[in-house]
């Protein structure tokens, strides 16, 4: 089973069907927690279930002050290589599962 950053990947992919370019640039200020809505586009929000509300919401505990949703080193958001190695991981991940 997925856990901390895997997890918020796969239930956001799942939940939003935004590009995985689009995800890893979120920032957490683009999450409404109260309203339970993410802020993908100036003019378009997604509602999130409670679940996905309640894994981000003790993802993001553990690291105050995060700027990125999905933070890589240095409070930039992720790079292509590593995103490429965290989809690589998590396909493995899914096979195994089987």
């Amino acid at each position: 089973m997925a856990s901390g950053m895997y997890r918020i990947i796969l239930l956001l992919l799942f939940e939003t069907g935004l590009e995985i370019d689009h995800l890893i640039n979120l920032r957490v200020s683009d999450l409404d927690i109260e309203s339970g809505q993410l802020r993908v586009a100036a003019d378009r929000k997604i509602q999130l279930s409670s679940a996905a509300l309640s894994e981000i919401r003790e993802f993001l505990k553990s690291r105050p002050g995060q700027v990125y949703l999905l933070e890589g080193r240095c409070g930039k958001p992720v790079t292509s290589k590593w995103k490429r190695c965290v989809l690589e991981n998590l396909l493995q991940k899914a096979g195994q599962e089987k």
